[in-house]
This record gives C-alpha cells, structure tokens and sequence, in this order.
C-alpha cells in the first residue's frame, strides 16, 4: 500500500522509521473507517523522503495507493484547507498530553488510480480516518500549529513582575503596629490580562495571541510567608495581606508570582496553555523600628 500525506508519497515495504498514533473514533465526532486495523500509522520520515521521486515510488508498489491529509478537526477538510483552523475541540482531544499535546488535528484518505488521480465513485472521495495529538510529526503536513510552538512563544513572554508597596510608608514600620502589603505590577512587560501578540513567522503565518494569567502570589516578608494566594493585597486598613513584628530589624519583602497563560489563534475563543511560569519578584528592604516614649516636660 502506497500512503501520500499532503503531497508525499509513502510507499509501504520500505524502512520505516516514524509511528504515528491515530486515534480512531471517539466521542469527538471524527469517526473511524471500516477496515482500518490498529491504533497507528507507520511512516516514513521526512528525511528518508529526502531526494526520492514519486514516480519511484508509485514503481515500487503494485496497489492500491491510498492518499492522505491532515487538516484541523474543527470542521477542516482536504478540500477546504484552512477552515476552522482552531476551536476548543482540537485542545481538548489532547488536554491530557499523554498522547501527545495537539492541537489535534483529523487525518483523512481517499483512493488513488495508478496515474495518482482519485479513483472514480466513493473509493476516490476524502474519508476520514481519525485523530491524532502529534500534528507535527505528520510528514509534508499542512501549516498546522502545534502547541510546542504556542508554549515556547508564551514562556518568551516579557512578563511584568510584581514589586510591593508597603504602609506605613517609606519602607519603615514600627515594633507591634499592624504593616499592609500591596503588589503592584510596573508598566512594562506583560501583567494579568495583558495581550501579547507573537510575531506571525514564529507561528507559520497565523496571527496568535497569548496573555498571562494569575495563578498565585506568595508573600516573602521577611520573618514570615503568606500564600500561595490570588489576593494582591491592599492599603491600610482594609487590605488583607498584612504582618507585625516583634523585634526591630530589617527583612527582605518580596512577592513572588505564578502565572499560567491563554492563548488564541485568529480571533478564537481563549484557551489554556500546559503547564506554568514561576517568577522571583523584586525584593524592597524593610526597616522595622522601636518606638520609645519618653516624658517631656514644658
């Protein structure tokens, strides 16, 4: 059996040097073909492919010759390259990453005559045949996204990272007296929410978008730690971060982040990215005093 995948001819008896899962039915509406035995495709790598001609191929085998494409399992089809190129279906089929992190995206064959055009009827018309989780490995495959791709752009983005304001102010706190804690993010780089757009060639001519996402904060204030938290503190007297001390000294206050991120291609919905990025806030010296009264007299 010869297999083509968007442009490739793959002729079987070969070596073969790449497997392929494919995911055959399920619940996700791409149904499986009859006759299609097993869970994986064996293929040949796009370096074995390497300076052979299709003719040569098609003379080393005697048939059938199948030809198969990958497209995007959001209502994508071989004769409609293009469509619906992101939706949540194609993340959610490879949400557990196990086999592998997506988007997914369907496989589909259609018959061929020995002159590489489709056989006449419904052998030479596209069928699918499933799903898999590693579009990237689908040799000669179509401009298709991975999620590799969006995770590495997302972990390269500028994030913003949190500096705390203190009351009282000044950086300066007394022995017993009740200190507030407040994380603010500077203007530059990207803070919760904030839109970043990644460059086009780095996403194979897609326009995709990542933002960050607050996970937590913990709160290194010196003596003692609060959090992980969403809380981002507040001014006296309402804000909820807060500490007093017992002794006069300096401590080292921080607060610390965790973003995980959302991304979207072409104006899609938002969806998750795997995974999370840790970052190290910028630290402030806090000076805590002693109040001593004393009598005065007129």
């Amino acid at each position: 059996m010869t297999m083509r995948f968007s442009g490739l001819i793959l002729a079987a008896g070969t070596s073969l040097s790449l497997v392929l899962p494919v995911h055959h039915g399920g619940p996700h509406g791409i149904a499986g073909n009859a006759g299609e035995a097993g869970s994986e495709l064996t293929l040949l790598s796009s370096q074995t492919l390497r300076g052979w001609s299709e003719q040569a191929l098609l003379q080393a085998d005697t048939g059938p010759w199948f030809e198969y494409d990958s497209v995007s399992v959001c209502g994508g089809h071989p004769d409609r390259p293009g469509s619906d190129t992101m939706c949540l279906r194609a993340v959610v089929m490879c949400q557990s990453g196990v086999n592998g992190d997506g988007p997914a995206v369907a496989i589909f064959r259609r018959e061929l005559e020995r002159n590489r055009q489709p056989m006449p009827g419904a052998a030479g018309r596209w069928a699918s045949v499933g799903f898999t989780c590693f579009p990237a490995l689908v040799p000669g495959a179509r401009n298709t996204l991975t999620m590799a791709m969006i995770r590495e752009a997302f972990h390269d983005t500028d994030f913003t990272v949190p500096t705390v304001n203190i009351q009282p102010e000044g950086d300066l706190t007394l022995v017993n007296l009740p200190t507030f804690f407040e994380a603010r993010f500077p203007e530059s780089g990207y803070g919760p929410g904030e839109i970043d757009e990644v460059d086009p060639a780095r996403m194979l001519g897609h326009r995709v978008e990542v933002r960050p996402v607050l996970k937590s904060i913990t709160y290194h204030l010196g003596d003692q730690t609060l959090g992980p938290t969403t809380s981002l503190g507040g001014p006296y007297p309402n804000g909820d971060v807060r500490a007093t001390y017992a002794r006069p000294g300096t401590h080292e206050v921080r607060a610390d982040i965790v973003y995980t991120g959302q991304f979207r291609v072409g104006g899609s919905d938002w969806f998750d990215i795997p995974g999370e990025v840790d970052l190290t806030g910028t630290t402030v010296t806090l000076t805590v005093a002693e109040a001593k009264s004393r009598l005065v007299t007129n």
